[in-house]
């Protein structure tokens, strides 16, 4: 392992060393002024003592190092790491690790920080830290202290910046996925609304000038007596849309439903790309972000990053991850919002791309398992307002041809899912009456 540069610090004064200066000279100054020699002895040892704590300002040489044993890990998993710090000669050390987020210390508890008795180095720490949050999480920097054996000088910097910590949202898998509006492109697991070239069947229908003579059913047409042909599905891939709301405040409970709504979307995201549908995502509230939709390794590492983009905006209120492009959905998207339905903006995004002709869904992340249970009427009303009123921003959207479906801490992602396809198929199916 290499060992960086040691980075500029300052030499500080103990707060002793000051008081043995103002009183030492203090009593000196009394002394001549009103010629009393009984204050420079009371002075003179203040000034020796003042002196013996100057001695020992010769560099130390001071390096330090943050390692993590990974850098990516799940939610809720336990991060390992140590730090390595080695400096000049015997000296008492203060070690610690400042300004990290999104992580809780487990060893040492309440902070990561050390005080070494004097002793010479290198020594190398242990810490331990629990991943709480999903996100990508800055660790903060490693600062130390050193101070020779009875010196009120000590020297202290800022040796090395943590590394960033990948916390990934916690694993969900879907049997069923969404049927896309229109897929295209490339093979995928759909079947298109479109008709064309396939292996998959559409349907039987008289021969058409233009038809290709390939497609003709030579059994069907020879009991009709006239030319049929058999249409097929064209196996293509679907597009879909992750409408993630991203609006947070202070309260921890909505933190938890926004870890709650990463997962659901990772989840879908996750399950169409394994079956080659184009995937994007499009995020609104503490960061504004944009992946148009794509396939493969590449759209599946995208859209992971942004949504551990979203993760540390929540955790680092100042940092804020960049808005990337302007969104351009395109015509045969299917858009899925996830959301608590909690935030204004959210209702009408979603009807703007049901009025657009995008079949628009929405998973409702339900919150309401994590408020506080304190029995209190007071409370409970509260809770039952709040219900009342998802149930009505529900019900409008569902007026609007938006389906929902809820998303609950003990069922899952899964039963809603199942529940949004019936609900898409129904209203497909009452469009296509319609039309």
């Amino acid at each position: 392992m290499s060992t960086p540069p040691r980075r500029a610090g300052q030499w500080k004064s103990d707060p002793r060393l000051v008081g043995y200066l103002v009183g030492g000279f203090g009593a000196l100054v009394v002394a001549i002024a009103g010629g009393l020699p009984v204050f420079a002895v009371l002075g003179a040892p203040l000034l020796a003592l003042a002196a013996v704590g100057l001695v020992g300002r010769d560099p130390v040489d001071l390096r330090g190092v943050v390692e993590l044993r990974q850098i990516r890990v799940l939610e809720g998993d336990v991060v390992e790491g140590h730090i390595e710090v080695s400096w000049v000669g015997i000296a008492e050390v203060d070690v610690r690790l400042a300004g990290f987020r999104g992580v809780t210390p487990i060893h040492p508890k309440s902070r990561i920080g050390w005080s070494l008795p004097p002793t010479s180095g290198p020594v190398t720490l242990p810490f331990r830290l629990h991943a709480g949050s999903w996100g990508e999480h800055e660790l903060g920097g490693l600062w130390v202290r050193v101070r020779r054996p009875g010196s009120l000088l000590f020297w202290e910097a800022r040796l090395a910046d943590a590394p960033r910590l990948r916390v990934l949202p916690g694993p969900l898998r879907l049997d069923r996925l969404l049927p896309p509006d229109e897929p295209r492109a490339v093979a995928g697991m759909h079947l298109s609304r479109l008709r064309g070239h396939g292996t998959d069947f559409a349907e039987l229908r008289p021969y058409q000038p233009g038809d290709r003579m390939r497609d003709l059913s030579w059994g069907t047409s020879a009991r009709l007596g006239e030319p049929w042909v058999i249409v097929h599905h064209p196996e293509r891939t679907g597009t879909v849309l992750l409408l993630l709301d991203a609006f947070h405040t202070d309260d921890p409970a909505e933190s938890q439903a926004l870890a709650r709504s990463a997962r659901a979307a990772w989840a879908v995201a996750s399950s169409h790309l394994r079956a080659q549908d184009r995937v994007g995502i499009l995020a609104h509230g503490v960061t504004a972000a944009w992946i148009p939709p794509g396939g493969g390794r590449r759209a599946r590492w995208m859209i992971l990053d942004e949504l551990l983009g979203v993760g540390g905006a929540v955790e680092d209120r100042v940092r804020r991850a960049p808005h990337r492009g302007r969104a351009q959905v395109p015509s045969d998207a299917l858009v899925i919002g996830v959301t608590t339905l909690a935030a204004d903006p959210m209702i009408p995004a979603l009807l703007k791309h049901r009025r657009s002709g995008h079949t628009t869904a929405a998973l409702v992340i339900d919150r309401t398992d994590f408020a506080p249970t304190t029995g209190d009427r007071i409370d409970d009303a509260a809770l039952r307002l709040f219900r009342a009123d998802r149930a009505a921003r529900r019900a409008r959207l569902e007026r609007a041809g938006v389906p929902t479906a809820l998303v609950s801490g003990d069922d899952g992602v899964r039963p809603a899912i199942s529940a949004l396809r019936r609900r898409i198929d129904r209203t497909r199916g009452v469009a296509g009456r319609a039309s």
